[in-house]
């Protein structure tokens, strides 16, 4: 029954998100199912770790409230897709040919540099959503999978980059290392509609 009902929910949330974003988040978690769990530690805002009843060991995804996976990396797969993040060149291209321009973000978990920008790309985001694709590429690729083409094609090579397409796929702005200025990069996008 809390399975059926986490489903509906879940459903009915995704049904909310933003189109672009839907078809890279994982809908169905490896739900575990258990009784008696012990907690062995959480991490605040980022996600539980369980031992079950059974001897098996689960993770409990805090930050987007997810469920519970199977093992550490089938949770952090799923956190990464509902960030947006992709890494797959034939995804990122389908995103690219809807005919609206693209924001690409060449993003790692351990940059500093990419945290201090979200707070400006965050409201970036929100500003663009309807009229502009959002990508994170995960450069060191850590959880999902091998991203060496899509980093060939785009030549990303350092982080934090910024990539700007506008709605025919064509390179229109780009820039390499801390450059978050979101009135700078709002400008830009207006540009790009």
């Amino acid at each position: 029954m809390k399975y059926l009902l986490f489903t509906a929910l879940l459903f009915l949330f995704s049904c909310s998100e933003n189109t672009e974003t839907q078809a890279y988040v994982s809908t169905s978690p490896n739900i575990i199912e258990s009784s008696n769990k012990e907690l062995l530690r959480t991490f605040k805002g980022d996600y539980s770790h369980w031992k079950n009843d059974n001897g098996t060991e689960s993770y409990e995804d805090l930050r987007f409230e997810l469920g519970f996976y199977g093992s550490f990396n089938e949770m952090r797969q799923a956190q990464y897709r509902k960030m947006g993040i992709v890494t797959d060149l034939s995804q990122i291209q389908n995103i690219i040919d809807s005919g609206k321009p693209t924001f690409i973000e060449g993003w790692s978990e351990s940059c500093v540099y990419c945290k201090m920008g979200e707070v400006a790309l965050k409201k970036l985001k929100v500003e663009h959503s309807n009229q502009v694709n959002f990508v994170i590429v995960d450069v060191s690729n850590r959880y999902l999978e091998d991203v060496t083409e899509t980093l060939r094609y785009f030549q990303i090579s350092s982080t934090p980059t910024y990539i700007i397409l506008d709605k025919n796929g064509e390179e229109t702005y780009r820039s390499v290392g801390y450059a978050a200025e979101g009135e700078k990069l709002s400008k830009i996008l207006y540009e790009n509609y």
